[in-house]
């Protein structure tokens, strides 16, 4: 495949990671290559940006395709992108206009669970607060709590919750667990109690949201649940915004209800700034940490400019929509 004029965008790596793998320099010198690091937040934006690219470099749902976008980037044929996930593609339209999409694995777990630990203890021990306040006074007197015999309920016993029992156990906490299909068995192989949705909230100290992203899931922590919680009771979210009704828990963060919050996630990526749950210096605010971290960054960022290699040499493609018509 001839691949002088050979247009590739690389969108949305604000970590400036992609341009220090190895397999950038050999695509590089194969491609034209632009790294566009403005966000492309509009329909308009994306099309009037990308319509000369004949493929992209996407991280993972930083940006959105429709059907809008791909019928007005004729010269677009190849996706690549980090993980697997497509909800941000529109797979069914991409394979109608011939575009092929391939991505790369995307178990980010273990930075998950260590994130979701950080969160935890940060707000537990009061740990941000402190530190502000150590540039203000001398030496502030401001009391945390300990893991050590709380009650830590965990909503998800997936990949990512299963290890966030196993190190709070680790604390001598108690765990309660919750999923639709979690089995008394199941949970104790990681030292928890599988317990009803209604119970794990009243009883936990600490709640951790782990469960898999649907529009099932969608407000599963809504105002309902949350005035279950106990007075106080610290909320930690590091999978989906939606999953926890962002107005009930603002609500509960304004009347005392909740003690605390630790949010990697959020309804509108990024935050808007003027953005009620930035007042609050009780709840700690991360801007999709969850995976970002050199490692799982420079590793997916090979794979997807190796993705890109493998089609320029008409390598076999391991595609997220394997119907398309590769072009």
């Amino acid at each position: 495949m001839a691949t002088a004029s050979f247009k590739i965008a690389v969108l949305d790596d604000f970590e400036k990671i992609a341009e220090t793998v190895p397999a950038f320099a050999k695509l590089q010198a194969r491609a034209d290559i632009t790294v566009l690091r403005e966000r492309l937040d509009s329909s308009e934006k994306i099309v009037a940006t990308l319509k000369d690219f004949d493929a992209l470099l996407l991280m993972r749902e930083r940006t959105f395709f429709s059907d809008k976008e791909y019928s007005q980037l004729p010269k677009l044929k190849f996706i690549s992108q980090t993980g697997r996930t497509s909800v941000h593609l529109d797979l069914a339209n991409a394979t109608k206009h011939a575009i092929a999409v391939a991505g790369t694995p995307s178990d980010t777990g273990s930075a998950t669970k260590e994130l979701t630990i950080g969160l935890i203890l940060a707000l537990a021990r009061k740990i941000p607060q402190v530190n502000q306040r150590m540039r203000e006074e001398r030496w502030p007197a401001l009391t945390g709590m300990m893991l050590e015999g709380k009650t830590i309920g965990v909503l998800g016993l997936g990949r990512i919750g299963n290890e966030v029992a196993r190190i709070l156990k680790a604390f001598n906490s108690r765990v309660l667990a919750w999923s639709r299909s979690l089995t008394e068995d199941r949970a104790a192989l990681v030292g928890a109690e599988a317990v009803p949705l209604e119970t794990l909230l009243r009883e936990s100290d600490v709640v951790t949201l782990h469960v898999h992203f649907s529009p099932q899931s969608v407000d599963l922590i809504s105002a309902k649940e949350i005035a279950l919680m106990k007075r106080g009771a610290i909320l930690v979210n590091t999978g989906r915004g939606p999953i926890i009704n962002e107005a009930a828990m603002v609500a509960a963060l304004k009347s005392g209800h909740l003690g605390g919050v630790g949010l990697d996630v959020y309804d509108q990526e990024p935050l808007p700034m003027d953005h009620p749950l930035r007042q609050f210096d009780n709840a700690i605010l991360m801007s999709h940490r969850g995976y970002a971290t050199v490692e799982i960054l420079s590793e997916r960022y090979e794979q997807a400019l190796t993705n890109l290699l493998d089609y320029l040499d008409g390598k076999p493609l391991k595609l997220i929509n394997p119907d398309v018509v590769v072009r």
